[in-house]
């Protein structure tokens, strides 16, 4: 498949972009309206959380169908 056309790609970017936005959005409504509330301190840490375990798999995805994975392995089998 063309990596320029993987639906899955364009899938992880929508996903990590809409966890990123929430976050955003949680932190700046918190830190405006209510600074220093435990639960939504716990809120804000969670949607954080859930912003970088979607950027990981995006990333891990992009490895594979980038073919950077391979790249990589070739890359510390030279340097060993």
């Amino acid at each position: 498949m063309d990596r320029q056309q993987c639906h899955t790609c364009e899938m992880l970017k929508e996903y990590y972009a809409l966890k990123f936005n929430q976050f955003v959005l949680a932190g700046r409504y918190n830190s405006t309206s209510h600074p220093g509330q435990g639960a939504e301190e716990e809120e804000l840490i969670s949607l954080k959380d859930e912003a970088l375990e979607a950027l990981t798999a995006l990333m891990r995805h992009a490895k594979v169908c980038y073919g950077l994975e391979d790249v990589e392995n070739e890359v510390k089998g030279a340097a060993a």
